[in-house]
C-alpha cells in the first residue's frame, strides 16, 4: 500500500498547478508531517485497520510528492557547479536515509526473534 502510493505521489508533481516550489511552503509541509506520529499511535491503539491503511496511504503519497518537489526545487536557487554539488548532497542524504531505514528494519526483525 505504502509503496504504491509513494509511486503515485512521485508522479503528482508532473501537474504544474499542484507542484510546490516555495521553499517556505515545502519546509512547513515537511515539518508538519511530524503530526503523523501521534496519528499513527492513536490509530494503532484505538482505531481500526481502515484508518491505518488511510494513514499509510497518506504517508506514501506525501513522501513521494515531497521527495520529488524537494529534489527538483532545491537546486533552482543556485548556479551550475553549486546545483551539481547540491544535487549530489541531496541524493547522498536520500540514500543514507534509505540505508538507515533498511538497517533499522533488519534490527527490528532480529529483536523480535525471527
Amino acid at each position: 500500500m505504502y509503496n504504491a502510493c509513494d509511486l503515485i505521489g512521485r508522479y503528482i508533481p508532473l501537474v504544474k498547478c499542484i507542484k510546490m516550489e516555495s521553499r517556505k511552503l515545502l519546509t512547513t509541509t515537511i515539518v508538519s508531517r511530524i503530526l503523523l506520529i501521534p496519528a499513527f499511535y492513536f490509530t494503532a491503539k484505538y482505531g481500526d485497520q481502515g484508518w491505518m491503511m488511510l494513514l499509510t496511504s497518506f504517508l506514501g503519497l506525501s513522501n513521494g510528492y515531497l521527495t520529488v518537489c524537494v529534489l527538483t526545487s532545491a537546486p533552482k536557487g543556485y548556479k551550475g557547479p553549486e546545483q551539481n554539488a547540491l544535487g549530489n548532497i541531496l541524493v547522498s542524504f536520500l540514500l543514507a536515509g534509505i540505508f538507515a531505514g533498511v538497517t533499522l528494519d533488519w534490527l527490528w526483525l532480529i529483536g523480535k526473534g525471527w
